[in-house]
C-alpha cells in the first residue's frame, strides 16, 4: 500500500508538472519509472551522465516516501513527433484512397442479437431483421443513410481545402489508440418516427493494416443518428493517417542523501511476489523422455531485502524450449470461463460444453433468461450424422468447427425446444490473443447460430475428431510435460515429482 501511495503522488506530480493543460492526462502517453541509483556512481543514464546539459534541463519532481526516503525524479520533455513523410507525400487524398472500396461495391456486415447492419461502402447503410416461416421470409428494415456522387464530389473538395491549409484531421479512439479518420455523413435515410426527420449516419474510416473494411463499432449517438467506425487498410498508405508509434518515456528517480536505490516498500513488494515463485528449471531424462522440471523454493522470512530482487537461476546449458501457456484455453474448454456478448436488448452467455443462454437485465436488476440449448454428446453425434456438411473439414483446410446445443426452453411460436449451432472459428491477425467476438443469428424461428471467433480457437481446431469433439486435447507442440516439484522446506529431502498435464480437467 505504501508503494501504491508513492506512485499515486508521483503520477499526480507528473501530470501537473508536464504541462498546464489536459495533455498531462493523455492516456496514450506512457511512462516507465527507472531507479538508476546514486548519481555519483551512475554511468549509464538514459540520456547520459548527470552533468550533461540534457539531464540538467529536465524538470525535476521531488518526492518523499512514507519511510522518509527522498528522491529526485527527472521528468522527460514531451515532444510531439510529426508523422514522417507528410511534407514529401504527393499521393492520392484520403478520400481518393477509399475509392477502390466504393467502386467494387463492397458491403460489410455487423450481426447482433436481433438487428443486422449492412454497410455498403459509398452507397447506403441498412438495418434489418429477417424472420423465416417455412419458405416465407419477412423482412423488417430501415435505411440509416445514403451516399451519392454529388456528396462524394463535395467531400473531395472539402478534404482538398483542408490539405491545402495543412489542417490536422479529426481523431477518434480505437482500442486506446488515437486515430485520424475520414468522415462520410450519409443522410436521407428512412424517416424516424420519434424525430420526424430522416435517419443519418456518420461513417468514420480509420487506418488498420490488418483490416478488411469491417465494422469495428456501431452506436446511436442521438435519436435516429448513428456513428459507425470502419477499419480499412487503404488509409494506411497516407502518412497522416498511420497510427503514431507508442513509445514509453523514461522517468529516472535518483536517491537523495542516504536513501536506497529503490524505496524499501517497493523492494518488499517485489520480494513478496517472488517468495513462492523462485524457480529452477532443468531437464529430466531418466525415462528417455524430455521433460521440464520446475522447483519451487520458498524464501526465508528473515531474509533481508536487497537492492535488487532475487534472480531466477537456470540449471541449463542452453535455453529450454518454449512452453505454451494454455491456461486460458483450458479454462475455456473446461467451461470455467464463460463468454458473454451482445449489445442490443438481449445479451447471451456461452459456456463451452454446457449451455447457451440469452438474457436481459432490466433497470431494477431483474434478469430474464432463455435457455437456447445445452450440450449433449449423443444429440450432437445424431445431428452430425443428419448434417454431414457440419462435420469438420480436414485439418489442413479447417478454419472452424460446429457443435450442437439442444433441449433449450420451449419456443412459443413452434412449440418445440430451442436449439443452437455453436460455430467455433479461428481468428487470425488479432491484436490480442484474448480477443473474443460473438454474434447470434436466427435463420429460423427459435433455431440459432452462435458464432464464436477468437485466437484461442486456433489452438484447439486441429484437436477435433471426425465429429468435431475435443476429448483429450494436449496443446504442447513440443510434447513436453511440466513437472512441478514442491519442497516442504529448505532441508535436503527426497524429491517427489508430480506430473501436471498441460491440458485437461485439473
Amino acid at each position: 500500500m505504501r508503494y501504491l501511495c508513492f506512485l499515486s503522488v508521483c503520477a499526480f506530480g507528473i501530470a501537473s508538472c508536464i504541462e498546464h493543460d489536459f495533455k498531462g492526462f493523455d492516456d496514450t502517453i506512457l511512462f516507465g519509472i527507472n531507479w538508476p541509483g546514486n548519481p555519483e556512481t551512475l554511468e549509464n543514464l538514459v540520456e547520459g551522465d548527470v552533468n550533461k546539459p540534457q539531464l540538467q534541463n529536465k524538470e525535476i519532481l521531488k518526492v518523499t516516501t512514507s519511510n522518509k526516503e527522498k528522491y529526485e525524479c527527472h521528468i522527460p520533455e514531451l515532444q510531439t513527433k510529426e508523422s514522417g513523410g507528410i511534407e514529401e507525400y504527393d499521393g492520392p487524398s484520403p478520400i481518393n484512397l477509399l475509392k477502390p472500396l466504393f467502386a467494387q461495391k463492397i458491403c460489410s456486415y455487423r450481426l447482433e442479437s436481433y438487428w443486422s447492419y449492412e454497410v455498403c461502402h459509398g452507397r447506403y447503410i441498412r438495418q434489418y431483421h429477417e424472420e423465416r416461416e417455412g419458405k416465407q421470409v419477412k423482412t423488417q428494415e430501415y435505411y440509416l443513410g445514403h451516399w451519392s456522387p454529388e456528396k462524394q464530389t463535395k467531400l473531395e473538395a472539402e478534404i482538398q481545402a483542408l490539405q491545402e491549409t495543412k489542417a490536422t484531421p479529426k481523431t477518434t479512439k480505437v482500442e486506446g489508440l488515437t486515430l485520424p479518420y475520414v468522415e462520410m455523413a450519409m443522410d436521407d435515410g428512412t424517416v424516424c418516427d420519434l424525430s420526424g426527420k430522416p435517419r443519418m449516419t456518420k461513417v468514420l474510416y480509420v487506418c488498420y493494416a490488418h483490416g478488411k473494411h469491417e465494422v469495428y463499432s456501431f452506436k446511436e449517438t442521438a435519436t435516429c443518428e448513428y456513428e459507425i467506425i470502419i477499419l480499412s487498410p487503404l488509409l494506411c498508405d497516407h502518412p497522416q493517417f498511420k497510427p503514431k508509434d507508442v513509445s514509453e518515456l523514461a522517468i529516472d528517480c535518483l536517491p537523495v542523501g542516504d536513501a536506497p536505490k529503490k524505496p524499501r516498500s517497493l523492494l518488499k513488494m517485489e520480494v513478496d511476489s517472488l517468495r513462492f515463485h523462485h524457480q529452477t528449471i532443468k531437464f529430466l531424462n531418466n525415462d528417455g523422455e524430455t521433460h521440464l522440471k520446475f522447483e519451487l523454493h520458498p524464501l526465508n522470512e528473515a531474509e533481508d531485502a536487497t537492492d535488487d530482487p532475487p534472480k531466477v537461476t537456470q540449471a541449463l546449458d542452453k535455453p529450454p524450449p518454449v512452453v505454451l501457456d494454455d491456461s486460458p484455453v483450458r479454462a475455456f474448454l473446461n467451461g470455467e470461463n464463460c463468454l458473454n456478448g451482445g449489445t442490443g436488448w438481449w445479451k447471451y452467455e456461452f459456456c463451452y460444453g454446457k449451455h447457451v443462454v440469452q438474457y436481459h437485465v432490466d433497470r431494477a436488476g431483474e434478469k430474464t433468461t432463455l435457455l437456447l440449448g445445452k450440450f449433449d454428446e449423443q444429440a450432437h453425434l445424431d445431428w452430425i450424422r443428419e448434417n454431414k456438411g457440419k462435420a469438420p473439414k480436414p485439418v489442413e483446410h479447417r478454419t472452424s468447427v460446429s457443435h450442437f446445443y439442444s433441449g433449450g426452453d420451449v419456443c412459443d411460436k413452434t412449440g418445440k425446444p430451442r436449439q443452437t449451432e455453436v460455430k467455433l472459428k479461428c481468428l487470425e491477425n488479432s491484436s490480442s490473443p484474448a480477443q473474443v467476438s460473438l454474434y447470434l443469428l436466427e435463420p429460423r424461428t427459435c433455431h440459432y447460430i452462435l458464432g464464436v471467433e477468437s485466437p484461442l480457437i486456433c489452438d484447439i481446431l486441429p484437436l477435433a475428431d471426425e465429429n468435431g469433439l475435443i476429448k483429450s486435447p494436449k496443446l504442447n507442440a513440443t510434447k513436453q510435460e511440466a513437472v512441478v516439484e514442491n519442497e516442504v522446506d529448505d532441508n535436503n529431502k527426497d524429491e517427489k515429482d508430480e506430473i501436471v498435464p498441460k491440458f485437461g480437467n485439473d
